[in-house]
């Protein structure tokens, strides 16, 4: 990520982060914020300043409230360093047909998702978990921001409230602290803002997304455990673990359920006899497109 992707990401923070009045930052506001004139923020937004103090960064992340998780993306960007620089591995395309063949082999409830938290490849063992026919797949399709996990968590179309139950909004904060994370280097493409523009349709995306979430704990997002009663299969309890895979094109998160008890590993067992380790692609990856 070079100093222009950098402003530009300051840019676009600026435009959607608001000042303790609840106001909208504009130029003028912000540069007073972090000790700047209006025309050094400018510069720095349009990526000619090539030298970024530590102070100014700290005035920066505060002002737009980021959470801890946000802060390290947002140091991360500053240095000014691709992703394409940092991990010469593989092509995407070859890593993608990788962890697909990884993920076959798989006997638990699994999915691959992007930094913008679009569900990239899932097993059937993990679609029938949330009861997801593929009927309902289909019409996932036709809508907008259909495989993202923010919307399947947020839409009541999904049906995920009545599977998850009392854990919902617990589960929906998780998420979305994991989303501001992975998203922060990419809040200045068009596809974010499509994106977001349509998760925002969503009421209660809108409230939590715009929530002073920099003031919560931020957990350890590399785990997540669930025990609930599932309206199908009775009481579960599994550990939701995340890997992080570097590629030139931004970070993939391969998510696995791992049973916590023995009568969800039977669950579990049994959902993979029934066709479960197909994998689905659902969103395209590295390529993203506007509906």
């Amino acid at each position: 990520m070079n100093l222009n992707d950098f402003g530009l990401i300051v840019k676009a923070l600026r435009k959607n982060s608001f000042d303790e009045n609840g106001n909208r930052w504009t130029r003028e506001t912000l540069s007073r914020a972090v000790h700047l004139t209006e025309d050094q923020l400018g510069r720095l937004e349009r990526g000619d300043r090539t030298y970024l103090d530590n102070q100014t960064l700290m005035h920066l992340a505060d002002s737009f409230n980021l959470t801890t998780l946000e802060r390290k993306e947002f140091f991360y960007a500053a240095l000014g360093l691709k992703d394409e620089e940092l991990f010469n591995q593989e092509s995407p395309k070859t890593q993608l047909a990788n962890l697909l063949e990884i993920m076959e082999k798989l006997l638990v409830p699994a999915f691959l998702s992007d930094v913008y938290k679009d569900i990239v490849l899932a097993n059937k063992a993990i679609m029938d978990l949330y009861q997801l026919p593929s009927a309902r797949l289909n019409s996932f399709k036709k809508t907008s921001a259909g495989f993202n996990q923010l919307f399947l968590i947020y839409s009541p179309k999904s049906g995920l409230r009545d599977i998850i139950g009392s854990r919902w909004q617990e589960a929906a904060f998780m998420t979305l602290l994991e989303f501001r994370r992975s998203s922060l280097r990419y809040r200045h493409t068009n596809y974010f803002q499509y994106l977001l523009n349509t998760l925002l349709k969503l009421k209660d995306f809108e409230l939590d997304w715009y929530s002073n979430l920099s003031i919560a704990d931020s957990p350890d997002l590399t785990y997540e455990r669930f025990e609930y009663g599932h309206p199908f299969f009775g009481p579960l309890a599994y550990n939701a673990t995340e890997t992080t895979i570097n590629t030139m094109q931004g970070d993939l998160t391969l998510v696995l359920y791992n049973p916590a008890n023995p009568d969800t590993a039977a669950v579990f067992e049994e959902l993979i006899k029934c066709g479960g380790k197909k994998i689905l692609q659902l969103s395209a990856w590295p390529d993203k497109y506007n509906r």
